[in-house]
Order: structure tokens, then C-alpha cells, then sequence
């Protein structure tokens, strides 16, 4: 068997074995497959449900993400109080 991928945090371990591939929690066998997409997609399954820091990381993620929504608010009103057009005001005759 060969090594795939690994997370050693969430003991988890994606493993090519001839023409399979084996998803391993914990040193059992979880899934047994001869598509790879499905392998893939039980191995994402599985680290994220076993990392334990799978969850701070979530809310670290949201976190950044809603600073950066205010960054842009900020910026868009910064930039348009700075419309104050030249002599005479901004616009007209």
C-alpha cells in the first residue's frame, strides 16, 4: 500500500492499494473503494469530522472574512468622501 495523503492530526490516512483506494481512521479500514473521487471525497469527510482544530479554524476563517467585508466597506466610503470636486463644487456650471 501506498501513502496518498495523511493527516496525522485527525489520524486519518488515504492509501492506494493496487487498482483500490482505502481510507484509514485510526489504524481500521473506513472505506474501501475503486473510484478515486469517492475516495477523495470520504477522506475530506473524515479529517475534517476527526481534526479537533478543524472548528478554530472555521471560526478564525469567518472571522478574517468579515474583517475584510469592512475593509471594503470602509474604503468604498473613504473614497467617496474624498468626491469633493474642485473649485465651483463638484459639478454644475
Amino acid at each position: 500500500m501506498n501513502l496518498v495523503k495523511e493527516s496525522r492530526a485527525a489520524g486519518v490516512a488515504l492509501l492506494r492499494d493496487g487498482d483500490s483506494w482505502v481510507v484509514v481512521v485510526r489504524g481500521r479500514e473506513a472505506v474501501r473503494t475503486k473510484v478515486e473521487n469517492w475516495a477523495l471525497i470520504a477522506y475530506e469527510e473524515e479529517r475534517r469530522t476527526n481534526d479537533p482544530a478543524s472548528e478554530a479554524r472555521a471560526r478564525e476563517r469567518a472571522h478574517f472574512e468579515m474583517q475584510a467585508v469592512r475593509s471594503d466597506s470602509f474604503a468604498r466610503r473613504a473614497a467617496n468622501s474624498r468626491k469633493k470636486g474642485g473649485r465651483g463644487g463638484r459639478g454644475g456650471v
